[in-house]
């Protein structure tokens, strides 16, 4: 059975993690907000559309010989995907 988590109330609540994140005397920059001229989301219209091209994969199975990763295969059943990412 499934059960709604009870929400914990507006404002502060003690014990749990920072209430602020303040930059103390001792950081080495200084953050300050400023309105540097982009548009908000509403203004900035639609993105890009999505395209569907055709892959001519002959294989799932991706090969790896990187040092650095612990496995010499992986399953990679894209290439790609729209948030840029090219594995």
């Amino acid at each position: 059975m499934y059960q709604e988590p009870e929400l914990l109330p507006p404002g502060r609540t003690r014990g749990r993690a920072a209430v602020s994140n303040a930059a103390s005397r001792f950081d080495r920059h200084a953050r300050h907000a400023f309105d540097d001229g982009w548009s908000t989301i509403e203004e900035a219209g639609p993105g890009p559309r999505t395209t569907v091209e055709p892959d001519a994969s002959r294989t799932v199975i991706a090969r790896n010989s990187s040092p650095d990763v612990p496995f010499d295969r992986a399953i990679n059943p894209y290439r790609g995907c729209e948030h840029g990412c090219i594995y």
